[in-house]
């Protein structure tokens, strides 16, 4: 729930936490709002009972960037420390983060929507890096981008600060799925509702070794996911319990043990 200044709401339901972007009437990220995001996602990670975390949003655009005053000298490291910091729980968490995106994610609401583990857009969704026009560069992008679409088509979207559409940004691999506006809600159900299926404690190791392993060479990231299988997972009882509902045809009782 939210408090009466807050710039998000935040619940639960069903094992997934649901994250909603409402600062009106284009959910501009200022210091605070951001600050509410990172408390958000440390509950999140708090709670070992989850599943995942999905961003959604309220008003006309997921999120037109950061507040521009706040950019100004006498304003911008207190504003930089809550970005950074939002960020760094972002890459902390070991759980799957949907966002489901329509109208525009510009400037810092592109980057944020660089967090997405799965990335759903309507068909009238908009990404772009505009801060160069305005003597900026986007610390997030220039530092994630490449690993998303490449390091040629990074330096275009920073560089350029054009905008491109839903179908363009799934070309190059950045979004999983587009719908059409009135099919947002319907297409977050049924990846949610695929997450849910999971068990808590399993869906965590997988996410943990995974950002663990991404930037090792495979043979590392190998023994990495086969330490964790064998000295996290299989010593745990929710594999057990899969197996047994798989002979047993029923759905498994998760025990997050």
């Amino acid at each position: 729930m939210a408090g009466p200044e807050s710039t998000i709401d935040f619940e639960v339901v069903e094992d997934v936490a649901l994250i909603t972007l409402d600062n009106p009437p284009v959910n501009i990220l200022t210091g605070a709002m951001m600050g509410e995001i990172t408390a958000a996602l440390e509950r999140v990670q708090a709670d070992d009972t989850l599943k995942a975390v999905a961003f959604t949003a309220r008003g006309k655009a997921f999120s037109a960037g950061a507040d521009i005053g706040e950019h100004r000298p006498e304003q911008v490291g207190e504003m930089i420390a809550a970005f950074c910091g939002m960020f760094r729980r972002f890459d902390e968490l070991d759980l799957p983060v949907v966002m489901a995106v329509d109208g525009g994610a510009l400037g810092a609401g592109f980057e944020l929507v660089m967090m997405a583990d799965i990335l759903l857009a309507s068909e009238r969704a908009t990404f772009g890096q505009p801060e160069i026009r305005l003597g900026f560069f986007a610390p997030v992008g220039v530092a994630e981008l490449p690993a998303l679409v490449g390091r040629a088509k990074a330096i275009e979207i920073t560089a350029t600060g054009r905008t491109y559409s839903a179908d363009e940004m799934h070309a190059c691999g950045f979004v999983t799925q587009v719908v059409p506006t009135d099919q947002l809600d319907d297409a977050l159900a049924s990846v949610l509702k695929d997450l849910r299926r999971a068990s808590p404690l399993v869906m965590r190791l997988n996410v943990r070794t995974l950002k663990r392993s991404r930037s090792l060479p495979f043979a590392e990231a190998l023994a990495t996911a086969e330490k964790v299988f064998l000295e996290e997972l299989m010593t745990s009882e929710d594999p057990v319990e899969g197996i047994d509902s798989f002979y047993e045809k029923r759905r498994p009782v998760w025990r997050n043990r």
